[in-house]
């Protein structure tokens, strides 16, 4: 999922929707406080309810590499202006 939005952008990957041999190793699920009822994890994978100092820490980290700048994202087809 990629949302782009005034002064950022959001890209959401999700593991099935590659090749099985290209998947990348889930490192971390975000958010999982707003599950939907009755939806459990049975794995090992880490699943905080909140997002954590971490992955706040590395969000951080990847904006400071970027120069803290939005890159323009001009190229996304059905781009939708917000009002």
């Amino acid at each position: 999922m990629f949302v782009e939005f005034k002064s950022g952008h959001w890209l959401s990957i999700y593991k099935n929707r590659f090749a099985a041999i290209d998947q990348p190793k889930i490192e971390l699920r975000t958010m999982t406080g707003h599950r939907s009822p009755g939806v459990e994890f049975t794995d090992d994978i880490p699943s905080p309810k909140k997002h954590t100092a971490w992955f706040m820490w590395k969000l951080l980290a990847s904006w400071a590499a970027m120069g803290f700048k939005a890159p323009k994202i001009d190229y996304v087809k059905g781009k939708v202006e917000s009002q």
